[in-house]
Order: C-alpha cells, then sequence, then structure tokens
C-alpha cells in the first residue's frame, strides 16, 4: 500500500482524478459525511489544493486488474475548513485512516478536526492518529462536535509537569480563535 499526494500534472487530469476520489467517497462514507462536506470536496479546484493548509492524499493498493484506492483524505487550512477521511471497507480497523492523518500531520506540520461525538469511529481514529481533544464546538444545528488537534511541538524539551490526569484521558479547554467553543 501506498500514501501519495494528489498532484495535478499532464500523466492524470485533475478531472479524472478528481472524479474517481468522488465517486470514492459517495460510495464508502458509510453515511459519515455531511452533505456540506461533499459539496466543499465536489467545488475542490487544483487551486485549492495549492493553498497554505491544503492536501489530498490517496492510499492505493496493487491488485491483480491494477491500482485501486484504499483510502481518502482531503484536509483544508489545516483541517479548519474540511478535515475527510474515508476507508474502503476492507480496510478499516487496520490502521490506515490513521496512517493518512498521520501523513497529513506529517506534510502540514499541524491538522486540526471537528467530529460529532456521536462518531465514536472516527473519534477513535483521530486519536489513533495522535491528536488530543482541544475543545467542544457545536456544528450549526447545535449538534455538539469535538475539536480535535494535532500535538503542539515544543522547539525545548518541555519541563517536567505534574497533573492529575492520564494518558488517554478527555481534557476539554477553550481555545482563543474558536469563536463557535461551547463555554464551560
Amino acid at each position: 500500500m501506498e500514501i501519495r499526494a494528489v498532484t495535478v500534472d499532464d500523466e492524470t487530469p485533475w478531472e479524472l482524478q478528481h472524479s474517481e476520489i468522488l465517486a470514492f467517497i459517495r460510495k464508502y462514507n458509510s453515511g459519515r459525511v455531511p452533505p456540506t462536506v461533499l459539496r466543499n470536496l465536489l467545488r475542490l479546484t487544483p487551486s485549492d489544493l495549492l493553498q497554505p493548509g491544503g492536501s489530498m492524499l490517496v492510499a492505493r493498493i496493487r491488485a491483480e486488474d491494477g491500482e485501486r484506492l484504499a483510502g481518502v483524505s482531503c484536509v483544508m487550512d489545516y483541517g479548519r475548513a474540511l478535515c475527510v477521511v474515508v476507508v474502503h471497507p476492507l480496510y478499516r480497523g487496520c490502521g490506515l485512516g490513521a496512517e493518512l492523518l498521520q501523513a497529513q500531520q506529517t506534510r502540514l506540520k499541524q491538522l486540526s478536526c471537528r467530529v460529532a461525538l456521536s462518531q465514536i469511529q472516527s473519534l477513535r481514529l483521530c486519536f489513533r492518529a495522535g491528536m488530543y481533544a482541544s475543545g467542544l464546538t457545536r456544528d450549526p444545528n447545535g449538534k455538539p462536535l469535538l475539536l480535535l488537534e494535532t500535538r503542539p511541538v515544543s522547539p525545548t524539551p518541555a519541563a517536567s509537569v505534574s497533573h492529575t490526569s492520564k494518558e488517554g484521558d478527555f481534557v476539554v479547554t477553550t481555545r482563543s480563535g474558536h469563536s463557535n467553543l461551547v463555554p464551560q
């Protein structure tokens, strides 16, 4: 399996790549991708992927009849505008979704996602990719969303800090710059 960035080149036209990815997402999203996200993906252009914080990655497998998509991840504005991962049902539970998110983190150096609290599998995927819960927000319909972010990278080793939380505990805080955070 190979994870690589979607690029616009003369070999494979954008329209062909885009339509293959959209068809994959429509077929295998299992109803987890909201219609607004699908519309944003439909409107995606090659210039969007060139913007800071924009990236689309695909995971491909080699089959007897050629390469096939196994997973897709698309991020815009470091995940603030769009963060979606879709994995083929045959490859779910194998860590492919977490690999795609980790590859996005490596590529972009920072990443945030908003995930509905009811989407346990999506939350698990983000935690497996090394993200942490940094806040609680709401979607336009009032549905609670957990804001997940990459771990901050410190240029110097942090001093030992004592705390009472254990690894894996949810820590919900308010963060500046996120106007739709739920007050504590």
